[in-house]
């Protein structure tokens, strides 16, 4: 496949609109600004940007209690779809102007973001650039803590915290693309109501205790795996929900992360595995991975229509604060984006 050797330097590089986080803290905000575009290495593809999801990790950020890793753009955004603008030299197998999405460090609240090239897939079948920039950091990080940390197999149990959130609509259909039997938490009959209709067993954590309502369900036999959010408050409980060989796999902290007089004998007794990940941090070559697992596992699967992206708003990139207030109020039920470039822009 012929590429683009069109090159760019950072003494000629252009200015871009992107949002940048004002005073990150308590009372950080999101600001559109100008700033330098960014200049690939030979590894890296140069992607003009339609659509950057929104994340919790964003929000996370823009509060101060998750910095972008060394080396990586202070600018929020870990997920983009778009057009290709530049390739580096050293990449093999894509070409300007094809579309794609992909999985970054930061950045991706702009109008373009440099990324490696293993990071990038092309869009799923049938799936337009709005679609496709739901799914990269969803289906990274639903690999990760379902297969590598949680190691699920058909037949299992499966708990997910917040399932009716931009990852964990993604989280419950892979789940269940594994073969596995899917609770899944929500905390609105409307939000249950979406999640029965994906397949999944919901229940509403704000009308019922869901360490009751599960045991209810599973006739006092618990689940295997436990993909949590919530952190310490709630770590005993799954201890207590888990059977024989479960696995508490740790993505968040939401509601503390310091736990006190836990009772561990159970770890001992029923042969639990506790394991925490996070996508963000993991090295660029453990991306690309799970990006080839995505492209390999999970792509099939949404061209056939098992796996479906739940778009729940789209806002312009200069309402980016809004997009944050809506996720941070837990208003939403599936993922919202920031549109970036529209289409008269040339980026669709």
């Amino acid at each position: 496949m012929l590429r683009s050797r069109k090159k760019s330097s950072a003494a000629d590089a252009p200015s871009m609109r992107a949002i940048e986080i004002l005073a990150p803290g308590e009372n950080g905000v999101l600001q559109l600004t100008d700033t330098p575009r960014p200049v690939i290495t030979s590894t890296q593809l140069l992607i003009k940007v339609a659509y950057a999801g929104v994340n919790r990790a964003d929000s996370l950020q823009k509060l101060g209690l998750y910095g972008a890793p060394d080396g990586a753009s202070p600018l929020p955004g870990l997920e983009v779809s778009g057009t290709i603008e530049e390739v580096g030299d050293d990449v093999i197998g894509w070409s300007q102007g094809e579309l794609v999405c992909a999985l970054l460090n930061g950045g991706g609240y702009a109008e373009y973001v440099a990324v490696e090239a293993t990071h990038a897939l092309p869009l799923p079948a049938k799936l337009n650039l709005e679609e496709a920039a739901s799914l990269p950091e969803a289906c990274a990080t639903a690999w990760m803590s379902l297969v590598w940390e949680g190691n699920v197999r058909a037949g299992e149990r499966v708990l997910i915290h917040g399932g009716a959130s931009g990852i964990g609509v993604v989280l419950v259909q892979i789940a269940k693309v594994l073969g596995a039997q899917v609770f899944a938490t929500a905390g609105t009959d409307a939000k249950c109501a979406f999640l029965k209709k994906l397949g999944v067993t919901p229940v509403n954590y704000n009308e019922t205790n869901f360490f009751d309502e599960i045991q209810k369900l599973t006739k006092n036999q618990g689940v295997d795996v436990i993909i949590d959010t919530l952190g310490a408050p709630h770590l005993a409980t799954h201890f207590k929900l888990l059977r024989k060989h479960g696995r508490l796999v740790s993505l968040a902290f939401l509601q503390g992360n310091t736990a006190e007089s836990i009772k561990m004998g159970s770890i001992l007794m029923k042969h639990l595995r506790w394991s925490g990940a996070t996508l963000r941090g993991q090295s660029d070559d453990a991306k690309a991975e799970l990006m080839d697992a995505v492209r390999k596992r999970i792509w099939p699967n949404i061209a056939a229509g098992k796996i479906i992206p739940v778009i729940d708003s789209v806002y312009p990139l200069e309402e980016a604060e809004n997009a944050h207030k809506r996720m941070e109020e837990r208003l939403h039920c599936g993922k919202i984006l920031l549109e970036v470039c529209s289409p008269e822009d040339g980026a669709h």
